[in-house]
């Protein structure tokens, strides 16, 4: 069948991860080109990603009240398995993975940040989680050269970390105390880089939409005994918003997914930080997380970063 269209455009999903960065973005590649950047066009699909995934982020603390972590991932899941498997039998792709145990790794590793997220995103403000999640970038950086042999050039490295520093100010403790639940973002970073560079291994053997469509069915498998018998005593409202946050996160994936598709991957990195001043600007309007000087100058940091990755030059040398 003939792809045209939107449809030509998801099917580079290979890029596909969690609720967050695509590390992809901070390790070059040297393979062959295949379509021409468009950074203008990237940008605008990484900010419909950064809304897409900073709503999905409310959303889940929301939901958090009423329904419990497996809960949220399965219908989650279950939403992005159905959205898959109903394109790529639109567009006749096939779904059958080939490297079955880097598959099984991804999906693996990439189950198990997606809980340690959201369990610290019911316990923390948004932004705090979002930003701990975040340092998935910098564990990439570490691990690509060891899993995958490729290595981010220098400038993104220093943007990167700027971007991260900007980070930590948008949510600061006041007190100098640590919540015990940020180590659970911190350590869904951790899992999700691992997570990311496995997908960017993906790329060479399997089908974009397979990466993403054997994820979700991992995730449904891996959390259904659990949110099941739940499942009746949900609110009609709640249930509303556990489908949006499937909607969400297949936004927020399709929006990132697409930016890299259109840029070279580690220019338009620090673009999807976006997520972390969306999320704790819901964080500020819908759950009393204020905003301080120190977060603001932390925003002013990341956005600054994001603007000067525009003239860094990209390298395809690894």
């Amino acid at each position: 069948m003939k792809k045209s269209g939107l449809g030509r455009g998801l099917n580079s999903m290979s890029n596909l991860a969690e609720d967050g960065p695509d590390l992809s973005r901070f390790i070059t590649s040297d393979s062959k080109k295949i379509s021409i950047d468009s950074p203008g066009v990237a940008i605008v699909w990484m900010i419909f990603g950064s809304i897409c995934f900073g709503t999905m982020n409310a959303l889940v603390k929301w939901t958090s009240v009423d329904a419990n972590v497996w809960m949220i991932i399965f219908i989650r899941s279950l939403v992005i398995m159905v959205i898959v498997a109903l394109y790529a039998k639109t567009y006749s792709i096939n779904l059958k993975p080939n490297d079955t145990k880097t598959m099984f790794l991804r999906c693996l590793v990439g189950l198990f940040a997606m809980i340690l997220y959201f369990s610290a995103l019911s316990k923390i403000p948004i932004g705090q989680a979002v930003t701990l999640q975040y340092t998935s970038p910098l564990f990439v950086a570490l691990l690509s050269g060891t899993i995958i042999r490729e290595k981010a050039s220098k400038p993104v490295l220093i943007l990167s970390i700027t971007s991260f520093i900007g980070i930590i100010f948008v949510i600061s403790p006041s007190t100098g105390n640590i919540e015990p639940a940020a180590f659970l973002a911190l350590g869904s970073g951790f899992f999700a880089a691992i997570a990311y560079v496995y997908v960017r291994k993906l790329r060479l053997t399997d089908s974009p939409s397979s990466v993403v469509f054997w994820f979700a069915v991992f995730a449904v498998l891996g959390s259904i005994s659990q949110a099941i018998p739940d499942l009746p005593s949900l609110k009609l409202e709640t249930i509303a918003a556990l489908i949006g946050i499937g909607i969400g996160a297949g936004g927020g994936q399709i929006g990132i997914t697409m930016a890299y598709h259109k840029a070279n991957a580690a220019w338009v990195s620090a673009f999807s930080y976006l997520t972390v001043v969306i999320a704790t600007f819901y964080g500020y309007l819908f759950f009393d997380e204020y905003l301080t000087t120190t977060n603001l100058f932390g925003g002013i940091l990341i956005i600054t970063s994001g603007i000067l990755l525009m003239f860094v030059p990209p390298t395809n040398k690894s």
